[in-house]
C-alpha cells in the first residue's frame, strides 16, 4: 500500500490531499501542518485514511519512515530550509515541493550528490509556475529541438488575500535580484520594476498585459536539464495592472523584508504579516465578497534567438492555489507511476507526456482550464 505524505495543508495543500484522495484511492495520507485546525480540516476529508501530525517541518525534524513520498507546500520557501529534503534523504522517500524561490531551488539541488548516494529523488518545484510551465517548455523543446531560448510568462488575479506565506512570497519576489540566463551566463536584473517590462498576448479574457522578470526557479532548472538553451528567463504580472506597481513599492519599503520585527502593543511582528491581517480584515469586512473575477494564466515560449518558434498557453478562471495544488499532485502521480531517478532535479524530471494529460484530464474534472492547454499561432515575444 502506498503511503504519501503531505507537509503544509493550507489552500494549496488541502487542493493536493484532495485530488490525491480521489486519484488514489488505496493510498494512505500522513497530513502534517503547525495548525491544530488545517489538520482537522485534512482529517475530515478521508478519516479513515488521513491522520494528522502536529509538526513545524521548517523548524523541527520529520520521520518519515514508511512514507514513501512526501509533497511539500509549507512555505514561504526563500527561507531555504531543507529539513523535510534531508528527512527524505535519510527514509529514503521520493520528495516533491512547490518551492518557487530560488533560494529554495538552491537549497535541494546543492543536495544532487548527495541524494544520488542515497538513491532518492529530490524534485523542486513542481506546481504551477514552477511545475506546469517547465512540463510545457519541456513539450515545446521536444517540438521545436533546434530553440535556444525559453519564456515563461505567469499572470494572476486573487479574490482575496490567501495565506500569509503566498504574501510573503509575493513581497520577496518584488525585492530579490533576478538572475536571468542570458547568451550562456547568469545576468542580474533588478526583478518586478518596471524597466524589465515585456509585452505579452495571452488568449482571452487577459489578452495583451505588461509582465516583469521574477525571481522564479524556471531559468535555474531549465538551463541545467537543458544544456542547449542559451537563453531562459521568467517574468510575472499581478492583475489589475496597478498592483505590479503596488507590490514592487510596499516590498521594497520594507514589507518584502523579514530582518527587522516591528513592536505592535508589545508583540514583536514582521511587516508583512501586519499586512497581510490588514488585507484580510479589510478582505472579511467587505459588504459582498468578491465573486468570479480570479484568473491564473501562463504563457510558454520556445526562441531561436529573438524569434518565437512556438508557444503554449493555459488559463484558469480561479486562484493560482487551484493550479498549484492540482501541479503537486500531479508530480506525485507521475513519480509514483515512475520513479525518477536519484538525484536533485526541477519537475522537468518527470515526463512532460504523463504530467501535461493528467493536468488536463483532472483539470477539466475540476470544472476549470478553459479549453485546456492551447496552441498559440500568432504570438509575440
Amino acid at each position: 500500500m502506498v503511503s504519501v505524505g503531505i507537509a503544509g495543508l493550507g489552500q494549496m495543500g488541502g487542493a493536493a490531499l484532495r485530488i490525491l484522495l480521489e486519484q488514489l484511492p488505496d493510498a494512505q495520507f500522513l497530513a502534517m501542518d503547525r495548525s491544530p485546525d488545517a489538520l482537522h480540516r485534512a482529517e475530515a476529508m478521508d478519516p479513515a485514511r488521513v491522520r494528522g501530525r502536529i509538526v513545524d517541518v521548517t523548524k523541527e525534524a520529520v520521520d518519515l519512515s514508511g512514507v514513501d513520498l512526501v509533497l511539500n507546500l509549507s512555505g514561504p520557501f526563500f527561507a531555504g530550509s531543507d529539513g523535510l529534503a534531508q528527512a527524505a534523504l535519510r527514509a529514503g522517500t521520493t520528495y516533491i515541493d512547490i518551492g518557487d524561490d530560488l533560494e529554495a531551488t538552491e537549497t535541494v539541488l546543492a543536495l544532487d550528490a548527495d541524494a544520488q548516494l542515497a538513491g532518492v529523488a529530490l524534485i523542486s518545484g513542481a506546481g504551477w509556475s514552477p511545475g506546469v510551465s517547465n512540463w510545457c517548455a519541456a513539450r515545446l523543446l521536444d517540438e521545436f529541438p533546434d530553440s535556444d531560448g525559453v519564456q515563461v510568462v505567469w499572470a494572476t488575479h486573487e479574490r482575496d488575500p490567501g495565506g500569509l506565506a503566498p504574501l510573503r512570497h509575493m513581497l520577496h519576489m518584488a525585492v530579490t535580484p533576478c538572475p536571468v540566463w542570458q547568451d550562456g551566463q547568469w545576468v542580474q536584473s533588478p526583478g518586478f520594476v518596471p524597466e524589465t517590462a515585456g509585452t505579452y498576448s495571452f488568449p482571452d479574457p487577459l489578452g495583451v498585459i505588461d509582465a516583469f522578470d521574477t525571481a522564479h526557479p524556471e531559468p535555474r532548472t531549465l538551463s541545467r536539464f537543458f544544456p542547449q538553451l542559451r537563453n531562459a528567463s521568467c517574468k510575472g504580472s499581478l492583475r489589475p495592472d496597478w498592483a505590479n506597481a503596488a507590490f514592487s513599492t510596499l516590498g521594497r519599503i520594507g514589507f518584502g523584508h523579514n530582518d527587522v520585527l516591528v513592536d505592535i502593543a508589545g508583540h514583536d511582528v514582521e511587516p508583512a504579516e501586519f499586512l497581510w491581517k490588514l488585507m484580510w480584515a479589510r478582505h472579511q469586512a467587505a459588504s459582498a465578497p468578491k465573486a468570479g473575477n480570479a484568473l491564473t494564466a501562463l504563457l510558454i515560449q520556445v526562441l531561436d534567438g529573438d524569434r518565437v518558434q512556438g508557444a503554449l498557453a493555459l488559463v484558469d478562471d480561479a486562484p493560482m492555489s487551484r493550479g498549484t495544488g492540482l501541479g503537486a499532485a500531479v508530480a506525485a502521480l507521475a513519480a509514483l507511476r515512475e520513479a525518477p531517478p536519484a538525484g536533485a532535479w526541477g519537475p522537468e524530471v518527470l515526463p512532460w507526456q504523463f504530467a501535461l494529460t493528467e493536468f488536463e484530464r483532472i483539470g477539466r474534472s475540476l470544472g476549470g482550464f478553459g479549453p485546456g492547454i492551447q496552441t498559440l499561432t500568432e504570438v509575440r515575444r
